[in-house]
């Protein structure tokens, strides 16, 4: 049965506390039947460590000391050294740090008695371990963990185990904090390597995270955000609820056994406080009361960490839940606006009538009006989950305005306003900054100018100030209109979430109230904010000011732009989407760029299309059912690794933006897209592919 018990020790390492815990169970019931002693101090030992990951800190407890206990009656010094080194790792785990050190230095002076590399190389690193993680000293843990290298090296019963990937975790943590950077990626690559030779995916998992944080401290945030989700996909994949589920199952089925055996305990218990009670009543009530008192205390403690634990597991449940909420309405909204946006401007550059023209901008307006509204809600989701980023992109900001203010005739027109543009001809022509957020912030505050503004005029000024460094320029912004106006008591309030202004006469004015909220957000992440001076019924003037960097005009990009448009010219595309309106659009802007195109609506036509014809690109959807765009894309890479694959997606940018080359595409570009973004990328994947 001895080989059960390893076996059962694997299942465990593995994740799989349930299984493990059954295997565990049944072995010692053979044990016990069979009074095989150290066969049961072994159960003992893995019930322990298999309840420790299961949570369950009492019955790890349990069984630990109970497998101690028989260890020690039969002399076992190897089985104390383990159990000794098992209670170190549950008393690190709940923070008794004093307790911890006790246990592992006991396991520690044991095995070096016993001249065991076996025994002594988890002691050693354990001891190492806790003076890095627990007290900082750094230099102090390097011998330790250096020896338990140099033990593993020496000993062949140790070859394959987890521990060598732990050590150079630990060598590369250590070698971080004494700045020897070279050391640090050594260990940290070796461990990596380590881990992925023999499948160790928890040590893979545990790796991603503590090299996150590690970057994070150096101040590289991007690469800690990439390798944060590395973490979090290996963790995914390890974690599974139906294994805990199973654990509480198999507490419930051994229960009744486990009562059985405390019930025999109390009965013999009883026997023998009969006759301490003849000796010394008043002693026993004493005792029976202070119990009571621990009891109590204890159950209160539990009942309190528990408490704690649900609300900490309902709070990260939640993020959770709502993270996939925004990413599900991001797909499904942007899909179909995809189609209402792209076929507007499609139909515009038609020979339509004027009446019919006028049908179009409105659509187009609602459309982009409607997106304005869905890029507010996920603005406000990335800045509540920190995973907001400054770009820096060349621009010329008056053209960018001009854009924004054509963008918005319809509106102007339907609500009688007139607008003019302002603009300081100091400004720079052509500017490095955040083009998306600052196109964002004033679509904003110009929409909620004319959504308070009939027959009347709003007004838009830039100025350039006093120049920051020599290639950096401060520029004021100023949004003034002489609509409806605010009064001085709600000005405060109007930059709240969902604050919606409503006039004494009942006029209400429908919206989101996120508007203003989000261009406040935007220029705190910029690093400025935003004023606002208004009298009732006089109007608004909002400003603000941020600084851009100057760029050189270049004629460069317009050259590319015009080569990359002459590159794709004629070539053969493969549009892979299961919604029929998405594949028209699709193949209406591919033969406006003049690109021969055909049209799949599932990953399995994908597949066998690619194996019977050409393609130079695949655009792929990733929503798709039964094979979605990555599975497809993992089964064309099996057979083909020349053709460009880009994703075409709905999707949120923080969830394609990692999958998408974990899986094998090339590139990923969110519907909908400005066509020069569009044409640039899937140029960029073809030549990779070349």
């Amino acid at each position: 049965m001895s080989i059960y018990i390893r076996d059962a020790f694997d299942l465990m390492e593995n994740n799989k506390y349930g299984e493990a815990i059954v295997m565990s169970n049944s072995v010692l019931e053979f044990a016990i039947e069979n009074n095989e002693e150290g066969l049961i101090a072994k159960t003992y030992n893995v019930l322990g460590n298999a309840y420790f990951y299961a949570k369950n800190d009492s019955l790890s407890y349990h069984y630990l000391y109970k497998s101690l206990d028989l260890y020690t009656k039969l002399k076992d010094t190897s089985g104390v050294i383990l159990v000794y080194n098992n209670l170190g790792v549950n008393y690190r785990d709940s923070e008794q740090i004093e307790k911890s050190n006790e246990n592992f230095e006991r396991a520690l002076k044991l095995a070096r008695k016993l001249d065991n590399n076996s025994a002594l190389i988890y002691p050693l690193y354990n001891v190492g371990y806790n003076l890095v993680d627990k007290q900082k000293k750094y230099k102090e843990a390097l011998p330790y963990i250096m020896e338990a290298l140099d033990v593993y090296n020496s000993t062949k019963e140790l070859k394959g185990d987890v521990i060598l990937a732990h050590i150079y975790e630990t060598l590369s943590y250590i070698y971080f904090k004494l700045e020897d950077e070279k050391k640090s990626t050594m260990y940290y690559n070796r461990s990596i390597a380590y881990c992925e030779k023999h499948n160790f995916q928890v040590a893979i998992a545990e790796l991603y995270r503590g090299s996150a944080n590690l970057n994070a401290e150096k101040g590289d945030f991007e690469k800690a955000y990439e390798l944060q989700s590395k973490f979090i996909i290996a963790n995914d994949s390890i974690v599974s609820i139906k294994e805990f589920g199973k654990v509480k199952e198999i507490e419930a089925a051994y229960k009744i056994k486990e009562n059985e055996e405390k019930l025999n305990f109390v009965k013999k218990e009883q026997a023998i406080q009969k006759e301490i009670i003849k000796k010394s009543k008043i002693y026993n009530i004493l005792l029976v009361l202070f119990s009571l008192v621990l009891l109590f205390s204890g159950y209160w403690i539990y009942k309190k960490n528990k408490q704690l634990k649900l609300a900490k597991d309902k709070a990260e449940n939640l993020s959770k839940v709502k993270s996939d909420f925004y990413s599900e309405i991001s797909h499904e909204l942007r899909t179909p606006l995809y189609a209402v946006i792209e076929l507007s401007g499609l139909l515009l550059k038609e020979n339509v009538s004027v009446k019919h023209k006028e049908y179009i901008e409105s659509l187009r307006f609602s459309g982009n009006h409607l997106m304005s509204l869905i890029n507010n809600v996920l603005e406000l989701n990335k800045v509540e989950s920190g995973k907001m980023k400054i770009q820096q992109i060349d621009f010329e900001l008056k053209n960018l305005v001009s854009n924004i203010i054509e963008s918005l005739e319809y509106a102007l027109r339907d609500s009688n306003n007139t607008i003019s543009f302002k603009y300081d001809e100091n400004i720079p022509q052509s500017l490095t900054g955040d083009s998306l957020k600052v196109s964002q912030i004033l679509i904003n505050l110009i929409s909620n100018a004319i959504k308070f503004t009939n027959n009347g005029h709003i007004e838009i000024e830039i100025d350039r100030l006093k120049d920051v460094e020599e290639d950096e320029v401060r520029l004021a912004f100023k949004i003034v209109d002489n609509g409806s106006g605010i009064s001085e008591e709600m000005q405060s309030q109007v930059f709240e979430d969902f604050y919606q202004e409503h006039s004494k006469n009942g006029r209400s004015y429908k919206g989101t109230g996120l508007g203003l909220s989000i261009v406040k957000r935007l220029l705190v992440v910029m690093g400025s904010d935003i004023s606002v001076t208004s009298k009732k019924n006089e109007g608004s003037t909002f400003f603000f000011e941020l600084n851009f960097r100057v760029t050189e005009i270049d004629s460069l990009p317009i050259i590319i732009y015009k080569s990359q448009l002459e590159y794709i010219k004629n070539k053969s595309f493969l549009i892979v989407d299961d919604n029929k309106i998405n594949q028209l659009v699709t193949r209406k802007v591919l033969d406006h760029l003049d690109i021969k195109s055909k049209a799949v609506d599932s990953g399995a036509k994908a597949i066998a299309l690619v194996k019977e014809e050409e393609f130079d690109c695949i655009l792929m959807d990733i929503h798709m059912p039964e094979l979605d765009g990555y599975e497809t894309t993992e089964l064309i890479r099996e057979f083909n690794k020349d053709v460009a694959i880009v994703a075409l997606t709905a999707a949120t940018k923080n969830e394609v933006e990692v999958k998408a080359s974990m899986h094998g595409m090339d590139d990923y570009i969110l519907k909908p897209f400005i066509t020069k973004d569009f044409v640039e990328t899937i140029t960029k994947a073809m030549h990779r592919r070349q």
